[in-house]
C-alpha cells in the first residue's frame, strides 16, 4: 500500500523530463533485491520528493484558507522530511 501511495503521488512528475527517474525509482521500490523491502537510495529520493510535494500543496491550501507565516511552513516541511527519513531508516534496520 505504501508503494501505491508513492506511485500515486509521483504520477504528476512522470510527465516532466524526469519521467525516467520516476520509473527507475518505482522499479527500485517494487524490486526486492538484497532482501530489503524498499531500496534505501530510492526511499531517500522519494522522501525528498514527497515532502516537497506535500509542503507545496499545503502552502497553496493554507494561502487560501488561513494566515500562516512562511517560517511555520518551512519548519513543517523540514519536520515532515525528517520524519520520512527516520521511517525509511527504521525500515532498513
Amino acid at each position: 500500500m505504501l508503494v501505491l501511495f508513492f506511485i500515486t503521488v509521483l504520477s504528476g512528475y512522470s510527465m516532466t523530463s524526469k519521467g525516467d527517474l520516476v520509473r527507475k525509482i518505482t522499479l527500485g521500490l517494487i524490486n526486492r533485491k538484497n532482501g530489503y523491502f524498499i531500496h534505501i537510495n530510492a526511499s531517500y529520493v522519494l522522501s525528498i520528493l514527497v515532502s516537497f510535494h506535500i509542503s507545496v500543496n499545503f502552502r497553496l491550501f493554507l494561502r487560501r484558507r488561513a494566515k500562516v507565516t512562511a517560517t511555520f511552513l518551512n519548519v513543517l516541511a523540514l519536520a515532515l522530511f525528517l520524519l520520512l527519513v527516520l521511517f525509511f531508516t527504521a525500515l532498513r534496520f
